[in-house]
């Protein structure tokens, strides 16, 4: 599965693939799916996780595609290797220049090219 074990917790790791709530102003607007971009405080797995729900458009706080989500609202759908080639490169190209992102949207490239470099070869 998709989680680094500490010393007292299990933390989500960068990339994983989640479904979770998505709040705007404070009220649920359903269950999304997401991609785990870290932890909001790097030492404490508790304080919450920064997600961006790619399935909304590119990555910013302005109309909410990105956010935090606690691990006990999130179901783990997988990883970002189970993904279409499709859905990488949106999210790759939603990522951009967004903070904090670096580490997903890099993984997201890489794996899209490598999946395209296996379509071309057959």
């Amino acid at each position: 599965m998709a989680t680094t074990t500490t010393t007292t917790q299990t933390a989500l790791t960068p990339c994983t693939i989640v479904r979770c709530p998505r709040y705007v102003n404070g009220e649920s607007t359903g269950l999304r799916k997401a991609v785990v971009l870290g932890l909001c405080n790097e030492n404490n797995p508790k304080g919450g996780y920064r997600v961006y729900f790619y399935t909304l458009g590119p990555a910013s706080f302005s109309p909410r595609t990105a956010g935090l989500a606690f691990e006990r609202e999130m179901k783990v759908l997988g990883t970002l290797e189970a993904l279409s080639e499709r859905t990488l490169i949106s999210i790759y190209r939603g990522l951009d220049e967004f903070p904090g992102s670096t580490q997903v949207r890099n993984r997201a490239g890489n794996h899209a090219h490598r999946l395209r470099t296996a379509r071309r070869a057959r």
